[in-house]
């Protein structure tokens, strides 16, 4: 979303407000290690948006046999990042906040309705930058 942010915030004139289920400090550390964004970064540590937006919790046998998977075949070069700063945020997070959770992309109007949504089924499946895209050209 970063490497496409230009486009959807400026030249579509959509606000993107990423919402992670972690606490502010360990949203903070992520933000030092992998950042900067060109957005805010939201923490929602309770996970109410997530529960409210009916966003679910994956099966920690499958995801961690998709990990597994993913490495075995190539698919995963590096479960932790090599860098020690980024290593110890991708520790801290597994240890603190929920990994199992999984994310998706949400399309509000100006009158804050929903129009358009994507709920991952699981940790790959995200909504693809041209179908967000799309729907973005479809709103308006």
């Amino acid at each position: 979303m970063r490497e496409n942010a230009h486009i959807i915030q400026e030249d579509k004139g959509v606000k993107i407000v990423p919402v992670f289920p972690a606490l502010v400090s360990l949203l903070s550390s992520f933000d030092e290690a992998y950042g900067p964004y060109p957005f805010l970064l939201y923490a929602d540590p309770e996970k109410d948006v997530f529960k409210g937006f009916g966003h679910r919790n994956m099966n920690k046998v499958k995801l961690l046999s998709k990990a597994a998977v993913g490495v075995i075949t190539g698919q995963v070069k590096h479960l932790l990042p090599k860098n020690p700063e980024k290593k110890k945020v991708v520790k801290t997070s597994m240890q603190k906040s929920d990994i199992y959770i999984q994310g998706g992309t949400w399309l509000f109007d100006n009158n804050q309705q929903l129009k358009w949504k994507h709920v991952d089924k699981s940790p790959e499946k995200h909504a693809d930058v041209s179908e967000i895209l799309r729907a973005i050209d479809q709103m308006f």
